[in-house]
């Protein structure tokens, strides 16, 4: 790994006009792994933007530093731009909008820690078995010796905390305690992060999960439980602070697959796939077109709920024998 992390090391310092992005719906790991590569641009007065597809910006993450930085696609931004660093995302149809931004391939830089599903970078740095793409980042920062500050220690340790579910999911490494451990000497306070991160919800969101869980539903003879959002409790809440339905999906003893499934426009869904670790959601997401991690996936269908449903339950059922 380490000469992957020097190639795309000297690739960084020899060049500059950097886009900085990841996948669509960004999350913590997805922020955060963005913000610690701007910071490191920035300590080596790189030119940079950081452009993503989603309409808006979690309000959770407004603690961060570099958080003002990013820019939606929504804000119409045309640069062309002669280097990128793409972040947290496995293929280019996961970038969404911001991929026709992309230079040539031989212009880019990928870091992830999903399954490889496209090689579209020249530098590429994958490890399935790293809990976030924030932990490669800090791989990074350790190698190219950039001195760590309470700042940039602070934004590792939230993509670290949100991918490990509070150091909780099965993705949790010793690594990732020994990183903590060192973050935690820059004045980083892991329960203000995470009071940041999962406890600092609205009221109205905590009023759609009221009603999700009330209609929550069990299937074939309780190994599958699904959350369902139609689009008339979608349409006018942040669907960023309901994400962590997802992990409620699965919270259930006797529970194998967790599905939460919203309507984020009319007969257009947005399935996350959760596993206790016998079954392989990932499997499950790629069969519709989607795809992510053995215990965690999600995937995207237009058409009738029913037949999403359906299609669904059989494929966790063939899984699951």
């Amino acid at each position: 790994m380490k000469s992957k992390v020097s190639e795309i090391l000297n690739f960084i310092k020899k060049s500059d006009n950097f886009l900085i992005t990841a996948h669509q719906s960004a999350d913590g790991d997805a922020f955060a792994s963005i913000l610690a590569t701007a910071y490191i641009l920035e300590n080596w007065d790189k030119n940079f933007h950081i452009i993503i597809h989603d309409d808006s910006i979690d309000q959770k993450y407004q603690f961060l530093w570099g958080i003002d930085k990013i820019k939606t696609i929504s804000a119409g931004i045309q640069n062309k731009f002669d280097s990128a660093i793409v972040l947290d995302v496995p293929s280019m149809k996961r970038i969404g909008d911001p991929a026709r931004l992309l230079p040539p391939r031989e212009r880019c830089v990928k870091i992830d820690h999903h399954p490889i599903e496209e090689d579209f970078a020249e530098f590429s740095l994958v490890d399935t078995q790293a809990s976030s793409t924030s932990q490669l980042i800090y791989e990074l920062i350790e190698v190219a010796q950039i001195p760590l500050t309470t700042q940039l220690a602070q934004i590792i340790f939230t993509g670290i905390m949100y991918d490990t579910g509070r150091f909780s999911f099965s993705n949790t490494r010793r690594r990732d305690f020994e990183i903590a451990a060192v973050l935690t000497g820059y004045d980083v306070k892991p329960h203000i992060i995470a009071n940041y991160l999962f406890f600092s919800s609205s009221f109205q969101s905590m009023k759609i999960l009221g009603y999700a869980l009330n209609n929550l539903q069990i299937y074939l003879d309780g190994i599958l439980s699904i959350i369902f959002l139609p689009y008339a409790m979608m349409k006018n809440n942040n669907h960023a602070e309901i994400e962590e339905l997802a992990n409620y999906s699965v919270a259930i003893r006797g529970v194998e697959v967790g599905l939460f499934i919203r309507e984020v426009e009319p007969n257009f869904f947005k399935v996350s796939l959760r596993s206790r670790g016998k079954i392989n959601v990932n499997l499950i997401a790629k069969s519709m077109g989607g795809g992510g991690h053995e215990h965690a996936a999600g995937t995207r269908f237009r058409g009738n709920f029913e037949d999403l449903k359906r299609g669904l339950i059989a494929e966790v059922e063939k899984c699951a024998k």
